[in-house]
Order: structure tokens, then C-alpha cells, then sequence
């Protein structure tokens, strides 16, 4: 089975349907990790497409916010994704606001991959954690048992790898856990060599609104029978989401992020 991961649309439609297109006839089912809104022009939209088309979908903590959930505030983020929860608010139909309130907070074990977990923030705290150094990754290794996590909420792809290194001392045998922080290279398969003394999470980066330099949108091609991880990347139409935020009277800021991928 092939899964097409995606994570932070953050509402861009355009780089959503590239997306999907990009990735047609390469995947089977299709995992959200969460953030489907906020920040961006279409909410409903992208949301009625996730909808239809994602076999698991996660709460990320920009959906969550839009929804008014206690335990995250608008006061938590700054003043321009501030205004994009509020202006969201008043957009969401209450059918799509009704699916993202029905969204797992808790990190899901799909059926089909049982060594593998979904969440958007990290395996230790779901919705806001961010996972950007080995340090803290090496933290939530601690907090899953599954081989592999999938994460997404930096916006940035990446992999994180534990290895589980057992020698021999005087005093009997001794076991020293290492993670090494690794960047895909994006068309280019990855080996995942999941074991229990080799684990990874992973991360595919950003939809919507990628933050590593990088303007094109990000997803990734999770192969379960072959084990393989391919990042990739596909330049979607910037000017079309800038120009219907624009109309939106979203804060120029977000506009112009888009440009540079950060």
C-alpha cells in the first residue's frame, strides 16, 4: 500500500490540488497530519477536499484554535495568524467546522501500518509540540512504542533516526540510544530499515506554507510494502493564494511569506 502524506495545508487550495495532481496514480490512501486551516484564503475548500479524500486526518493546533477549543488561545499565537483563526472563524461552514471538531487530538494507529503512528505536533504532546532538534526528538522516542512516527507542524521536512547501540562493559552489557537529524532528498527514496533498535520520525513538511526556504509545496510517498519514504516538492501557482488572501484582507506578511518559503 502506498500513502500520500500530507501535513499544514493551512487552506491553500492551489497548492493542495497540485499536490493531488502531482501525486496521481502514485499513492493509495492519503494521510492528513493536521493544520487544514489557518494562515490561507480557502478553508471550506480545503477542507471539503480532505474530506473526501483523506483516509486518516489529525487535529493540528491551527485547527484547533479556529474551532475555540479551551486549551489553546488566540492570545498563544502572534498577531497575524491571530487575525487568520478569527477571519477563519467566521468563513467555516458549519459542516466543515463540525469535521474538523470530530478530528482525532490523540496520535491514531492507522489499521493498515500498525508499526507506524500519526499525530501533528509529536508523539508526546499532539497538537503543539514542535520537533526540531535531535534532542527533542530523541524525548519522544520515549513517548511511542510503534517504529515510526509521522509528525508534521514545523513546516520543514525531515527525519529524525534513533539507533539503539548495545555494548559490552565490565560491568555487563550497555545500551546507548542516538538520533541523528537527516534531510531528504527530495525524488530520492529513502530506506526506512525500521527495527527495534532503529526508529524514525518523520516529517514531509508543509502543504500550504513551507518554512525551510523552499516556496514549492511539500509532501511525501510512504511505500509500506517496499518500506521507502520519497520526499518531494512541486511549484504550485503562489500568485493565485496571494491574490485571494489579498482579497481577503489577510495581513500582508502571510502574503508575501509565500514567496520564499519561510
Amino acid at each position: 500500500m502506498r500513502i500520500l502524506v500530507i501535513s499544514d495545508i493551512h487552506a491553500n487550495q492551489a497548492a493542495l490540488e497540485t499536490v493531488l495532481s502531482a501525486a496521481r496514480g502514485e499513492y493509495d490512501r492519503v494521510w492528513n497530519l493536521g493544520d487544514t486551516v489557518g494562515y490561507g484564503p480557502r478553508p471550506n475548500e480545503c477542507v471539503e477536499i480532505v474530506r473526501e479524500q483523506a483516509h486518516i486526518s489529525v487535529i493540528g493546533n491551527h485547527d484547533w484554535a479556529v474551532l475555540g477549543r479551551p486549551g489553546i488561545s488566540v492570545d498563544d499565537f502572534n498577531p497575524m495568524a491571530r487575525q487568520a483563526v478569527l477571519w477563519t472563524r467566521e468563513q467555516l461552514t458549519p459542516e466543515n467546522r463540525a469535521y474538523l471538531d470530530s478530528l482525532p487530538d490523540q496520535p491514531v494507529e492507522p489499521p493498515e501500518a500498525p508499526d507506524f503512528l500519526v499525530t501533528h505536533a509529536s508523539p508526546r504532546e499532539p497538537v503543539w509540540e514542535y520537533i526540531l532538534t535531535p534532542g527533542v526528538a530523541l524525548e519522544n522516542f520515549a513517548a511511542f512504542t510503534q517504529l515510526a512516527c509521522l509528525v508534521g507542524h514545523t513546516h520543514k521536512p525531515a527525519i529524525f533516526r534513533w539507533r539503539l547501540a548495545v555494548t559490552m562493559a565490565r560491568e555487563g552489557e550497555r545500551q546507548t540510544a542516538t538520533v541523528d537529524q537527516l534531510v531528504p532528498e527530495v525524488g530520492k527514496e529513502f530506506a526506512l530499515e525500521l527495527s527495534p533498535t532503529q526508529r524514525m520520525i518523520l516529517n514531509p513538511g508543509s502543504v500550504g506554507q513551507p518554512r525551510d526556504g523552499d516556496p514549492r509545496a511539500a509532501y511525501a510517498l510512504l511505500d509500506l510494502e517496499r518500506m521507502t519514504w520519497r520526499q518531494e516538492r512541486v511549484p504550485y501557482p503562489i500568485e493565485l493564494t496571494q491574490s485571494q488572501m489579498r482579497a481577503a484582507n489577510l495581513p500582508r506578511r502571510l502574503i508575501d511569506r509565500l514567496s520564499f518559503g519561510w
